[in-house]
């Protein structure tokens, strides 16, 4: 990945495209967006790789990120990850026990635990 600055914004050349980075929203992604979504992300990929391991099935699953930011610097405290399920075919201790393994497996979890409060929630649709 190479960033280049231009036009009031980064622009991140990946493998698979281009990824415009911003403090300003109009220009592109804000970076707090980015981290955020990276680490949702990454534990939806663990999440979702466990439940198929499991052989839990669903029908659809949505994932919504809810940060707390404090101090001088803003800087992120807690991100809460709200997961929705449509159709889900197991118990709730069992998705308990799938979080908290995609929790354990996910590398950007990990990179900022001790740092930033993670909490999980689920609810069924």
């Amino acid at each position: 990945m190479k960033l280049i600055y231009e036009n009031d914004r980064w622009v991140a050349n990946a493998d698979n495209g281009q990824l415009h980075i911003s403090g300003k929203e109009e220009a592109g992604y804000r970076p707090n967006q980015l981290f955020v979504s990276a680490i949702a992300g990454c534990f939806g990929e663990m999440f979702i790789h466990v439940c198929r391991k499991k052989q839990i099935s669903y029908q659809g699953l949505t994932i919504t990120p809810e940060t707390t930011r404090e101090g001088a610097a803003n800087k992120i405290s807690r991100i809460h990850l709200r997961m929705i399920f449509e159709s889900l075919n197991t118990s709730d201790e069992q998705i308990e026990k799938v979080k908290k393994l995609a929790m354990k497996h996910c590398s950007m979890v990990q990179s900022v635990k001790g740092s930033i409060d993670m909490t999980i929630s689920h609810e069924r649709i």
